[in-house]
């Protein structure tokens, strides 16, 4: 199984949980975020292809390798909770750029994957 059969075995049971823009301190402008709730299993079976025993994959590593924001701008994905005027793809439109990325576990059956924009910063 390679990158593209994993996120098509898992890609209907990911949810995109938050979207928003949130300020960073001596930044040009407020950084994109996006959570998304992804199956423990597929995060385990992508360990599995890399060769690590690592408990969670860097997470922009995963991002990036899985290609998932092409298919979620390609998907009718809803966020569960957005910033009233946030839509999936313009956050999405922000994160294909340099990111920060973190894993954290939420259930036994679920991860949840947070993906935050590096923003621009004012020069001193």
């Amino acid at each position: 199984m390679g990158m593209q059969e994993l996120v098509d075995k898992y890609f209907n049971q990911i949810e995109v949980a938050y979207t928003d823009y949130v300020p960073v301190s001596d930044a040009k402008s407020d950084a994109a975020i996006i959570t998304l709730e992804i199956p423990s299993a597929m995060v385990r079976e992508y360990q599995r292809l890399k060769g690590s025993r690592k408990r969670f994959p860097d997470g922009v590593e995963f991002w990036r390798e899985t290609g998932l924001l092409s298919r979620l701008e390609k998907s009718d994905k809803v966020p569960g909770r957005a910033h009233s005027n946030t839509t999936l793809g313009d956050v999405l439109d922000y994160l294909g750029g340099k990111c920060w990325a973190d894993f954290a576990r939420i259930s036994r059956d679920k991860v949840e994957l947070s993906l935050t924009e590096v923003p621009e910063f004012y020069e001193d």
